[in-house]
């Protein structure tokens, strides 16, 4: 943009919460100062976030490239299997898009803290999709390139955020099922992500699938009940007996099979926005929000 204004060294300053003079001396990588590793990762992420040049040292990239190569980090657990099949759902809509524009998409699963003693090289952009927070952060701290969560609270405005907007589902639940209901979904990795969902659905209302599994389905019987994902609904349709059920499915198709209430999951919108907010990240085009809810 023309009339854009260019950041300045106080910017940084500003937004990272250090004074000008740090900055000065992580942008200039004067050694002979007494900065913490983690003050140096900060300033050196905010000023990339704002479009200021940093030491060639710290950028992901050795050369220009004709494209961009995004990295999809994931985690996936034994007991979500749920979640599971809405992850994958999401990386194929993902991939589908940056490659139909030309981008590179490189998946990147993740089972432990200890696969970031290095990070992977070559990436120009990340989406991380329901990560722990411990193992967010040691990730995070190795790059400084866009960064874009998904179903992930992070308390930090240096990484754009997407996340499902429970609020709104609850709503649409309760029009159908009234207030008594129990809220049945797979745990989060993310703990940010689930104590969102405690914000919005009490503790004592939530229950997560993978503690049904051990304890039965006995507490359901004859409850109402808001089922997070199609799979997920047909298992309680056969096992726990409940007086009724919602399901929220990324499917807009009524439900006739599971005779249960449809509550549409937008996730192509949010695979959509994704896209959207990274590539103006990696172009800065244009401002963008940092927290969305879909």
């Amino acid at each position: 943009m023309a009339n854009e204004k260019k950041a300045t060294v106080r910017d940084i300053a500003a937004k990272a919460g250090v004074s000008v003079a740090t900055v000065s001396y992580v942008l200039n990588d004067k050694k002979d100062t007494k900065i913490s590793d983690a003050t140096r990762k900060k300033v050196l992420q905010v000023a990339n976030l704002l479009n200021y040049s940093i030491p060639e040292k710290y950028r992901n990239i050795d050369v220009r490239k004709s494209t961009y190569t995004i990295g999809v980090m994931y985690q996936l657990k034994a007991d979500t299997p749920s979640r599971n099949m809405e992850i994958m759902t999401l990386i194929n809509l993902l991939a589908e898009r940056f490659i139909r524009i030309g981008f590179n998409c490189q998946l990147i699963p993740i089972e432990s803290e200890a696969e970031y003693n290095k990070p992977v090289q070559g990436l120009d952009g990340i989406i991380a999709i329901d990560l722990e927070n411990s193992i967010f952060k040691q990730m995070s701290g190795h790059y400084f390139i866009p960064i874009l969560c998904l179903d992930m609270i992070i308390n930090d405005f240096l990484f754009y955020q997407i996340h499902t907007d429970m609020e709104i589902l609850v709503s649409q639940a309760k029009e159908h099922l009234g207030d008594d209901f129990y809220l049945v979904t797979d745990k989060y990795n993310n703990e940010g992500y689930r104590n969102y969902i405690s914000s919005v659905v009490p503790d004592e209302k939530t229950l997560y699938f993978s503690d049904l599994e051990r304890e039965g389905f006995s507490k359901l019987k004859g409850k109402k009940a808001l089922v997070f994902g199609s799979h997920l609904g047909m298992i309680l349709m056969q096992y726990a007996n409940c007086k009724e059920i919602a399901i929220i499915s990324s499917s807009d198709a009524p439900n006739s099979y599971f005779k249960a209430k449809n509550i549409h999951h937008d996730i192509e919108r949010k695979a959509n926005l994704a896209m959207n907010i990274m590539m103006n990240a990696l172009e800065k085009k244009f401002d963008v929000k940092h927290e969305y809810k879909v």
